[in-house]
């Protein structure tokens, strides 16, 4: 998929592949591909020449062939707002580390395109290319590193891919630990049973992972919990949490079943008021990060205070 900014919309560009055996519409097609708005905003999309087929503008009923190059003017209103106060913890000549509010997406994915942590920056300080690293989902808050220089992303990307970059999480989980420290050693892959794509499950044909947990804190009802992965997989502390029977709190993926969190997608905040979910964003807190500077070779440990995930706790209803 292409993506372009422009002053008052987001270009996204993508080639249409068909599903094997199945001839598909227009509209089909957006519904699947784009569930965060429905047939009717779609067609509107269409009838306002937001939609392009091979260069020209798209009709409703219009069937697809494979390779055709579809275009969206997505106008700047539709995206969602963020909580754009950023603040930057280390800067030097190679590399800058932030830390992230807990609204706001990590670089560009879903509805989000213009308003995300990797743009934001980019805007900020005039620059041109920035180069992710690794992600905090977007109600993760937290030290998150970038690399303004080609080589040093190269030399960090290896040391991710290798497990040479330590990381420390601070979370608040519901209920108690069933001791002061677990460790977890599960296999995970997507969920079997779940028609959310990027839900994640323990799976015993899944990959290897290991996460630590510690007490740090008796909350009652909750407890806060450190908490240090050994590997990086997708949602690991989420579905390791949710496995020793102690879920992040906040957390809708695996708090809410399939259809409460496909309600939460189409509605946001009116669906949980709704349903008295209380909680505005998970609780989870990236910590520490602790790495091999790409360019000097020395260690580095950056931290992102964590003080406001008990100030966010106390802020909830009783």
């Amino acid at each position: 998929m292409g993506l372009r900014m422009t002053e008052d919309h987001t270009e996204l560009t993508f080639r249409y592949m068909r599903v094997e055996g199945r001839k598909e519409n227009l509209i089909d097609f957006l519904i699947r591909r784009f569930r965060y708005l429905d047939r009717e905003q779609w067609i509107d999309n269409i009838l306002n020449k937001r939609l392009l087929v091979d260069g020209g503008f798209a009709l409703p009923g219009q069937m697809l062939r494979d390779h055709q190059k579809i275009v969206y003017l997505r106008p700047d209103f539709m995206e969602p707002e963020v909580d754009e106060n950023f603040e930057v913890i280390y800067e030097d000549e190679s590399l800058i580390s932030l830390n992230k509010p807990g609204n706001l997406p990590t670089s560009p994915s879903g509805k989000y395109f213009k308003k995300t942590l990797v743009n934001l920056v980019k805007k900020k300080f005039g620059w041109k290319k920035l180069y992710t690293l690794h992600r905090l989902d977007r109600e993760t808050s937290g030290v998150i590193l970038f690399a303004k220089q080609r080589g040093a992303a190269q030399k960090l990307a290896s040391d991710f891919r290798k497990q040479n970059v330590q990381k420390i999480y601070t979370a608040i989980l519901e209920n108690s630990l069933p001791s002061d420290e677990v460790f977890v050693s599960m296999p995970i892959g997507p969920h079997p049973r779940s028609q959310i794509r990027i839900k994640q499950s323990v799976l015993p044909e899944g990959r290897s992972c290991r996460t630590h947990f510690r007490l740090k804190e008796s909350l009652g009802h909750a407890s806060k919990v450190e908490i240090r992965p050994y590997t990086g997989r997708t949602h690991q502390i989420r579905v390791h949490s949710q496995f020793i029977g102690c879920p992040v709190m906040g957390d809708k993926l695996y708090t809410l079943d399939d259809v409460g969190f496909v309600h939460w997608l189409n509605e946001g905040q009116t669906y949980l008021d709704r349903i008295g979910f209380a909680y505005r964003r998970q609780m989870l807190h990236a910590l520490e990060i602790r790495f091999r500077h790409p360019v000097h070779d020395e260690e580095m440990i950056l931290r992102a205070d964590d003080s406001k995930l008990i100030r966010e706790l106390a802020e909830l209803p009783p």
